[in-house]
């Protein structure tokens, strides 16, 4: 969970949370001129309030919410669960988080 409240502009210093949870990682292995890309996402368990492509728009998600949920490696066709710790010890090159407050 990340808190952009200290960062924010005038429009939102009234906030006194502003977070975002985490939910993709892009990893880049190889050098600059060849490599390859492998990413961990983060899935929830689905509730009624989700629509199949994300979160409902008009719902936000608490902080508890967000906390939940399995992380997957995925390497072209394979995908394997992964324990958080793997994903917080990558290589992170894109970073995809979703407002929860």
């Amino acid at each position: 969970i990340l808190d952009l409240a200290p960062f924010c502009s005038l429009n939102c210093k009234g906030e006194t949370r502003v977070l975002y949870s985490l939910y993709g990682i892009v990893e880049h292995s190889g050098t600059m001129r060849s490599g390859h890309y492998t990413a961990y996402i983060k899935s929830r368990p689905s509730t009624h309030n989700y629509v199949e492509n994300g979160l409902d728009a008009g719902h936000k998600i608490s902080h508890a919410e967000a906390s939940k949920g399995s992380w997957f490696h995925i390497s072209d066709s394979s995908v394997h669960p992964v324990p958080e710790a793997k994903v917080q010890s990558s290589q992170a090159y894109l970073l995809f988080y979703e407002k929860i407050s």
